[in-house]
Parts: C-alpha cells; structure tokens; sequence
C-alpha cells in the first residue's frame, strides 16, 4: 500500500476499518516511519480537541439547560399517564368523544324505533290476539289449559 492510499485510513477510530484495511493499515505504518508519524499527529490532535470540547464543556452553565427544554413542551403533554381502568376509560373517552357519543346514543335511538314500531302496528302482536269464533249449528267450547285456550268446535246438541 503507498502513502496515498493509507491517508485517509489514519484518522479512523476503532470499529471503523474492515479487517482487511485495518490489516493494510497495520503493514504499511510498520514500514513507513512517515505515516506512523502522521498518525501520532492525528492521535494528539484528536486528543486535543477532545479535552478542548470537555474544558469548554466544563466552563458552561448547563443548570437552566433542562428548565428551557421543559419550558418549550406544552402543558399538556404533563399530564400523567392512566393507571386503572377508570382512568384508562377516561383517557379513552377523551380523546374518542364522538365514538363514545355514538355508541351511547345507538341503544336510545333502537328503543325510540323499536316503540314507534309497536305504536304504528297498533298495539297487536303475538301477545294481544284475540280469536272470534262464529258458527251455525255448531257449539264452540274453550278449555282453558296451561298451555292456553283450546276451542274445540262440534255439533250442537240444542236440536236433538
């Protein structure tokens, strides 16, 4: 490998490099006192602006730091989250009103339907029927049972 294409690999840090170009790397700096030299620059450079940025860093106030970020998040974003299933459906309901709205007129609204059906059929259903029996000369009896009425229909014995 020559200098030129080594260059570019000095300043690389650890995990940066494949196998392969750290294992050119390795060889080429054990033959070429030229790039080893570049390399310590780089390693001290580095070093340098890594204690810089910590110096400067250290010199900052960084107390206000959190009440300027908490101060930039909306109030309600404070709210805490819902722990029991009361508050879990409030939270729910909150943010689902016209879903919850819906749902809790649904039922009132098939009532409201359900009597104006019964009121438009006139009141007559399996419950109010009423059977009336006509006959010429044949008597009618209703037996009432358990099971309900049972008309039982026969010749009149009136005209024997």
């Amino acid at each position: 490998m020559k200098c030129v294409g080594a260059a570019p690999l000095l300043g690389s840090r650890p995990g940066e490099l494949d196998p392969t170009e750290e294992a050119l790397l390795g060889a080429h700096l054990a033959t070429c006192a030229t790039c080893r030299a570049r390399q310590a620059d780089v390693e001290a450079l580095s070093g340098l602006v890594k204690d810089g940025l910590l110096a400067e860093a250290a010199r900052r106030d960084f107390s206000s730091f959190s009440d300027g970020v908490m101060s930039r998040i909306p109030a309600s974003a404070w709210r805490r989250a819902p722990v029991g299933p009361i508050d879990r459906l409030r939270d729910y309901l909150r943010h689902h009103r016209l879903l919850a709205a819906a749902s809790a007129l649904a039922p009132a609204l098939a009532a409201i339907a359900l009597y104006l059906y019964i009121g438009r059929t006139g009141g007559t259903g399996p419950w109010d029927l009423s059977v009336e029996v006509t006959s010429e000369d044949l008597a009618a009896v209703v037996l009432e049972t358990s099971d309900g009425p049972v008309i039982l229909v026969g010749e009149s014995s009136e005209g024997t």
